[in-house]
């Protein structure tokens, strides 16, 4: 049978092996100091009333330190909700970012006003709204590896992507998509009679007037009608942090469809990106 003495030495090291491990929970370590010190002593004889007021002590501080665990690990669980409801309101934050870059784009380099309907990242659902030839589903792709962003939307009459930025950017989209950039917009549009190669690129010019100035070669396609044209643009240099005369890079792509109605795809790279489209 065991002695008094022992069964007291064993609720104590019992005691002290729970708050150690309480100890080591999410949280706690930070509190470690503030919790209190198991201070016993083990009379050597054998009277039951020392002892048994020696372990109600250890108990009831055990009991304490108990508490204080589970009070930290509710903090720690209040402070983890307060993180995520922080984070919350950066997924509008992109969104806004996303439909003001590609709405910028629009403006500054394809001279047109666009309504985005959902924007965010080149996700599938932005994919299916944009109809392009392979040289530019192939400029798209390489560019989006290289972009330091790229962006995705639906538009009211369409869909489109831009990617911009090598190695930096300065934060102002109004600025930043006009140098090294890639945008890709695909409109439905209206027209009139049954197009043929003229009648489709004067509608891509129409459609698009911020490249029609350029002279555009005639491309190749198995359906619809494509043009391909590069050339020069004012933008802003990132690298010598001037407005200067960029590189800029063309395809033009028209897919007759039904109704009345037309796809007109623009594929435009502008600095270092214009080198990506290629006829």
């Amino acid at each position: 049978m065991f002695s008094k003495n022992l069964f007291l030495k064993l609720s104590i090291v019992v005691a002290i092996t729970g708050l150690a491990f309480a100890s080591t929970l999410p949280g706690v370590m930070a509190d470690t100091a503030l919790l209190p010190t198991l201070r016993a002593t083990v009379s050597g004889g054998g009277g039951g009333t020392g002892g048994a007021a020696t372990l109600s002590a250890a108990a009831t501080t055990a009991s304490a330190a108990s508490t204080k665990v589970a009070a930290t690990a509710a903090a720690v669980a209040t402070k983890a909700a307060g993180v995520k409801a922080t984070l919350t309101p950066f997924a509008t934050t992109g969104s806004e970012a996303a439909t003001q870059a590609i709405t910028s784009y629009a403006s500054s380099v394809l001279g047109i006003n666009v309504t985005v309907k959902k924007a965010g990242g080149l996700t599938g659902d932005v994919t299916k709204t944009i109809t392009q030839m392979p040289s530019g589903a192939t400029a798209q792709s390489a560019v989006t590896k290289l972009a330091v962003i790229t962006y995705g939307a639906i538009l009211s009459n369409g869909g489109a992507s831009l990617s911009y930025g090598k190695g930096t950017v300065t934060g102002d989209v109004t600025i930043d998509v006009q140098g090294s950039s890639l945008g890709v917009y695909s409109l439905v549009v209206s027209n009139t009679g049954t197009l043929d190669a003229n009648s489709a690129l004067t509608l891509a010019k129409t459609t698009f007037p911020g490249v029609a100035g350029y002279t555009f070669t005639p491309q190749t396609v198995t359906k619809g009608f494509a043009w391909y044209a590069k050339g020069t643009d004012q933008g802003y240099d990132l690298k010598t942090k001037k407005v200067t005369v960029l590189a800029e890079a063309v395809i033009l792509y028209v897919l007759p469809g039904a109704g009345g109605k037309a796809t007109v795809t623009a594929t435009v790279g502008r600095g270092d990106f214009a080198a990506a489209v290629k006829p």
